[in-house]
């Protein structure tokens, strides 16, 4: 196995360890309560910083990296959300709020655009992080006794939860707002010489990939970084396909 190859396992393997730990939490929710889901949620949190550090140093970045570690973030949200809605009601808000962002993103994606995250969506998912994982120890009574804040088991559940989510409910709608913006602000600058120039670029393109798999582009590190803000992977998997059939 050569290191380039190592790389990219070792990466995507922190990933994967990842999304082990996120179809955890329920059992773990169940079996043990708030404090270990909050230790479990706080690794699966962290495991998302910790891949896309690893991926940039060890220069293993790939195009399935980055749609494998974006599956797993939604998941983390939606799964985390699902648990905490047989906590509080309240999280049922934030799993519409992603659905929604996920819907403006593969509308994106099937208008040829570019759906990499923006500054606001990797806030979004830092604020979730934080949100979900002390939301559990918020339901674990003798941890909140330990530190001698049992006194926020005396505040309604509603009011507590909702002071909780209200950053996560924030930073969403915000993130929901920087995407639809995105996409009117890139459909105002298509023009008749925008898009003569956007044939043009496609062609060259065309020509430049005419010996690379779709199997290459999603898993060598080099054609990432090459083409990452091209557009996005449907139309590179549209030529590459053209180009092999």
């Amino acid at each position: 196995m050569n290191k380039k190859c190592f790389n990219f396992i070792i990466t995507n393997f922190v990933t994967l360890l990842r999304i082990v730990g996120i179809f955890a939490l329920i059992p773990i929710y169940k079996k043990y309560g708030g404090f270990l889901t909050f230790v479990l949620s706080s690794f699966c949190f962290l495991t998302d910083f910790i891949d896309g550090l690893m991926a940039r140093k060890l220069n293993s970045s790939t195009f399935f990296g980055s749609i494998f570690d974006a599956l797993s973030d939604k998941a983390f949200l939606i799964i985390s959300m699902i648990l905490l809605i047989s906590i509080t009601p309240i999280a049922i808000i934030p799993i519409f709020f992603e659905l929604g962002i996920a819907y403006i993103q593969s509308f994106k994606y099937n208008k040829n655009m570019n759906i990499k995250s923006n500054s606001y969506g990797k806030v979004k998912m830092w604020v979730a992080g934080i949100v979900i994982s002390f939301s559990y120890l918020l339901v674990d009574s003798k941890f909140l006794n330990y530190l001698n804040l049992g006194f926020l088991t005396d505040i309604s559940e509603l009011t507590l939860f909702s002071i909780i989510f209200l950053p996560l409910v924030i930073s969403e709608i915000i993130t929901i707002i920087s995407y639809i913006k995105e996409y009117f602000d890139e459909q105002k600058k298509i023009t008749p010489k925008i898009l003569e120039k956007r044939m043009k670029e496609e062609k060259k393109l065309e020509e430049s990939i005419k010996n690379i798999t779709f199997k290459d582009m999603l898993f060598q590190h080099e054609y990432y970084e090459k083409y990452k803000d091209f557009g996005n992977l449907k139309f590179l998997q549209k030529i590459t396909s053209k180009k092999k059939a």
